[in-house]
């Protein structure tokens, strides 16, 4: 192992999960954390977003301009209602899986079923909406995971996986029961978070700074669980929470992560927790 490799490890959380790891990421780097020239960065779901922005050749401001200052309108696939009978098939799912694999599965088979709201290829110019100007593109850094359907797994994509970038994003935010499975060289894939909100475990690296929403959604493999493997590789992990400013805000817009509008004030307050933060990532980084 490069002795000197640092991995990003970025996790889901909607709009509000994008908002604030865009914001604590842009808070670190304006204190002189050079966090964009980390050698990997790994995206799940929102956080697959993320990845894919910073990992760009665009500067801050314009990222800003783009993900959190431009006024997003986007069509919603579910209802609140549904929303919530969704969550609660997830709890039974808990309560009953006699183990992880069995409760993926579970997802998998709600995966399946899962109406299509918009063609491929209208999701996909979504994401594409999402990135902003330009083209999203892989890079030797950008790492996204989604979950194999049909050998209920992990699948970890990068730039020489061969697959369309828009098609990894698709994949690895495809929440069962909202969007369907992508269909990927004849497999399917859906939701990385269905296996783990991070999965910080899918890359080495000799240092590794964890970004977590840390929202009470119950997944097959916990976070602590799979920080501990990851430090017996011998690998030192540094995990960050949002500040109770952040929180207090997602509990302003009653904890709906997926309210767009939640974005500009979540980057704020995030931008303001890198910015506290700076020094004690920095240490960490040495």
């Amino acid at each position: 192992m490069n002795k000197n490799k640092k991995a990003i490890i970025l996790g889901g959380g909607g709009h509000f999960g994008i908002a604030w790891e865009l914001g604590y990421l842009r808070g670190l780097d304006e204190a002189s954390v050079p966090i964009r020239e980390v050698d990997i960065v790994v995206g799940t779901s929102a956080g697959s977003q993320v990845g894919t922005i910073v990992t760009s050749n665009k500067d801050w401001d314009l990222i800003w301009k783009e993900q959190i200052e431009k006024e997003i309108h986007e069509v919603t696939p579910i209802s609140d209602e549904a929303m919530a009978r969704l969550f609660d098939e997830f709890n039974e799912i808990e309560q009953t899986a006699a183990s992880a694999k069995e409760w993926i599965a579970a997802q998998g088979e709600i995966s399946k079923r899962t109406p299509i709201f918009l063609p491929v290829e209208e999701r996909a110019a979504m994401l594409k909406e999402r990135f902003g100007s330009g083209e999203p593109a892989w890079n030797k850094q950008l790492r996204i995971v989604a979950t194999n359907i049909e050998n209920v797994d992990r699948k970890v994509f990068d730039s020489q996986s061969g697959v369309d970038i828009l098609d990894a994003l698709q994949a690895s935010s495809a929440l069962p029961g909202v969007w369907p499975a992508v269909e990927i060289n004849g497999k399917h894939y859906f939701d990385g978070g269905s296996y783990s909100m991070e999965n910080p475990d899918v890359v080495d690296a000799d240092k590794m700074l964890i970004l977590s929403t840390g929202l009470p959604i119950a997944v097959p493999y916990k976070l602590e669980d799979l920080v501990t493997g990851v430090e017996k590789k011998g690998i030192k992990a540094h995990l960050v929470l949002p500040s109770e400013e952040v929180m207090a805000i997602l509990k302003k817009f009653n904890f709906n992560t997926m309210e767009a509008k939640i974005r500009p004030f979540v980057a704020d307050a995030g931008r303001e927790q890198g910015r506290k933060d700076a020094e004690t990532i920095q240490q960490f980084w040495r």
